[in-house]
């Protein structure tokens, strides 16, 4: 059985590993999500005509 202490750690390096993926990704993927978001800005969603609200 894990202590609390060893628990903790785990969960603290998952997360770490987690946060580190996510720069990974984003830094990869930085310029098709300016990309994306230029496009947005210009034309809308690709969905804002089934939208309510």
């Amino acid at each position: 059985m894990q202590s609390e202490e060893e628990i903790q750690l785990e969960l603290a390096l998952a997360e770490a590993l987690r946060r580190k993926h996510f720069e990974q990704w984003l830094t990869e993927n930085r310029e098709a999500v300016k990309a994306y978001n230029e496009f947005v800005e210009a034309h809308g969603a690709f969905s804002d005509f089934v939208r309510s609200f």
